[in-house]
């Protein structure tokens, strides 16, 4: 019966220290941080009803384990009638990497600390007047869906951004 109870506690100890362990040991914690988004550009091509837009995005794994991002979706947020008068194309691509003619993103494992620069870039054609759309439809509301793989399994990340549609006006321009 002693041995029993020995066993018992030397068990119990046991698992205690490796549920004390793997919790200690964390898991990622990947964010694209769209408020501290920077760089944003914007390019109206009336003769070709277009607006060009961009900005940079800190991607950065502050958790105590790596992670990888695997896939990135972008979504404009519908903005009422005039979206159907709208092509909206956009890419979310690694500063470090040339664009993939297909778009899609290229699987990153982030380590710990590690930091990134990616960029958002969103391409809309417009069968209405740059002017008119601008005045309607001031910011693009983007929606980025992120999967990120880790040590606990996969999980899907949501991040929300604002495009300016208008150029800043300089002083004197």
């Amino acid at each position: 019966m002693g041995f029993l109870v020995a066993f018992l506690a030397c068990a119990g100890t046991l698992s205690a220290a490796l549920a004390v362990y793997y919790w200690r040991l964390g898991n990622h914690n990947i964010l694209l941080d769209t408020a501290a988004a920077y760089e944003f550009s914007v390019e109206h091509d009336f003769a070709g009803g277009e607006i060009h837009c961009s900005c940079l995005i800190p991607l950065s794994n502050n958790g105590e384990q790596q992670g990888m991002v695997n896939n990135v979706f972008c979504q404009p947020v519908h903005c009422g009638k005039i979206m159907k008068d709208l092509e909206i194309g956009s890419h979310l691509r690694l500063i470090r990497n040339t664009i993939r003619k297909n778009g899609y993103w290229e699987s990153l494992i982030l380590k710990k600390n590690d930091y990134f620069t990616v960029e958002l870039v969103v391409n809309i054609r417009s069968g209405v007047y740059i002017s008119s759309l601008v005045r309607e439809l001031p910011y693009l509301k983007m929606l980025i869906y992120y999967q990120v793989v880790g040590r606990k399994g996969i999980q899907w990340k949501m991040a929300e951004i604002s495009l300016p549609l208008t150029k800043k006006q300089v002083k004197g321009g």
